[in-house]
């Protein structure tokens, strides 16, 4: 078992921003000039700091209250109206975790974690080079269910930008702070892989080996975030084994979420029947407890014919039963006693 904390840390935006004053009601503004640089994050805080933590690592009891803080920063050298709010993450195509746009989630994080905002609106315009710290106030049902609930606090800056052809373009640049809510309760931690598929050419040179690709599917099916690491292997009929030479990395699968993956394991001999195996060596959420996190396996068999030698052992086997059916004849023959073959001479004098 190891841990991952990498695909988690909050993100900081480096971006082309408009120069004008963003419009307090909108957060945004109009230009056709050169766009000067945003440089703009935010992370966990207490009162007064950032702390230092990657993202929002939380354990709590169903029902339970309690509070935390975020900070907001402004590491450019103009101003910037950003927009700050709460969002749950989704399963996207890749695998990688996604945020549902501002307004499109309901339910976990979205409705759990609440923001105070100075002036009660939740656009925020920050100086060059300050930050300002946020409040949460986090409240967890009492009917939630166990495991890892994930979500994100976000702060985006929107503009609209003039084309050259006086189009109106929406540009929205956003970074977030990753929400990881376990709610106690019984963990059930899992990797599963189906769907496996392999593609193998047998090789022409009877001494030669080919590449063997091999294509699956990793599910999440339980109630906690895991990653992993992925071992890929190809082992034949006759005792050979190779293994990939490169791990696999799987990204941290939210409950439910899936990740197709793909590896190629070179210099496979064919041995009629081959068996590609998988093992998923689990990443966990780093300050997480996962106690009976264990490896995860798959595997699936596949013909690969080595035709030539097949083709020789072939024409071998036909060689010899051909061999044995005439030496065969030849001992019945020579069983047959003389008096019992028809002699010539006495079937012409016979004849009438």
């Amino acid at each position: 078992m190891r841990l991952f904390a990498g695909a988690l840390i909050t993100g900081i935006a480096v971006t082309a921003a408009v120069p004008a004053v963003a419009s307090p009601a909108s957060g945004r503004s109009i230009t056709t000039g050169p766009l000067p640089r945003a440089f703009f994050g935010l992370g966990p805080a207490s009162k007064t700091k950032i702390d230092g933590r990657p993202f929002f690592n939380w354990s709590a009891t169903a029902g339970s209250h309690f509070t935390d803080h975020i900070a907001v920063v402004n590491f450019g050298a103009i101003p910037v109206t950003l927009r700050v709010f709460v969002t749950n993450a989704v399963n996207t195509a890749s695998g990688e975790p996604g945020f549902l746009p501002r307004g499109k989630s309901v339910g976990g994080p979205t409705d759990w974690v609440k923001i105070r905002f100075p002036h009660n609106s939740s656009l925020i315009t920050l100086a060059p080079r300050t930050k300002v710290i946020l409040k949460l106030t986090v409240a967890i049902p009492k009917n939630a269910p166990p495991g890892d609930h994930v979500g994100a606090v976000i702060a985006a800056l929107s503009s609209v930008i003039r084309s050259k052809h006086h189009a109106k373009v929406h540009f929205i640049q956003q970074v977030a702070d990753r929400i990881i809510a376990r709610v106690g309760g019984k963990l059930r931690p899992g990797l599963s892989v189906t769907n496996m598929h392999i593609v193998y050419h047998d090789p022409v040179n009877p001494f030669s080996t080919a590449p063997a690709k091999v294509t699956f599917t990793v599910k999440n099916p339980g109630n906690e975030v895991l990653g992993g690491k992925v071992y890929v292997s190809v082992q034949g009929t006759l005792g050979t084994s190779e293994t990939a030479a490169h791990l696999v990395d799987v990204p941290a699968l939210l409950p439910g979420g899936s990740a197709q993956v793909s590896e190629t394991v070179d210099g496979v001999y064919p041995e009629f029947w081959m068996t590609a195996k998988v093992t998923i060596n689990p990443l966990v959420v780093a300050g997480q407890n996962d106690p009976g996190i264990t490896n995860y396996f798959g595997q699936a068999g596949f013909f690969a014919m080595p035709w030539i030698p097949f083709g020789i052992l072939i024409l071998v086997i036909v060689g010899a039963v051909a061999t044995w059916l005439r030496r065969r004849r030849r001992r019945r023959s020579a069983a047959v006693p003389p008096a019992a073959r028809p002699r010539g001479r006495e079937l012409v004098e016979d004849r009438p």
